[in-house]
């Protein structure tokens, strides 16, 4: 066996690894997982690190640039599994992210904490405050 040849075992050994951490302990590793790329053909389900949050291929593609995660809700979702999403401990919300009726999420962009109170059942390209009314309500 080649060194080449050894390298691949070693890098689909890895690989099978990270792929096999179910999503709430593989949100507390982002950096573990593989960096988005434009050019890379994704599959179902496949998790890409992208500026320090870990996503979850929600339709098969073959990235651009353009299409990065935070920028294509219909083809990424934001997984944050590390935050309880109440009062105490919000969820921090991210463009792209969906939504659940009765979570708790944090604003990034000013601060405040807003409920939930009709989930979007898909990603949305818009943070809670932009929301309020329709699918937030702000609480803190």
């Amino acid at each position: 066996m080649t060194r080449i040849e050894r390298l691949r075992q070693l890098r689909q050994a890895a690989m099978f690894t990270t792929e096999s951490i179910p999503d709430a302990q593989a949100a507390l590793v982002p950096t573990m997982f593989e960096a988005w790329t434009p050019g890379v053909s994704y599959a179902l389900d496949d998790r890409r690190c992208y500026e320090d949050k870990l996503y979850k291929c929600r339709q098969a593609h073959t990235s651009q640039v353009g299409w990065e995660p935070d920028k294509t809700p219909a083809m990424w979702a934001v997984i944050d599994v590390t935050h309880a999403g109440t009062l105490e401990d919000p969820i921090p919300a991210a463009e792209n992210m969906e939504y659940t009726e009765g979570i708790y999420y944090l604003d990034p962009q000013d601060g405040k904490t807003y409920l939930c109170t009709r989930s979007t059942g898909q990603p949305v390209t818009y943070l809670p405050h932009a929301l309020v009314g329709t699918y937030f309500e702000e609480v803190a």
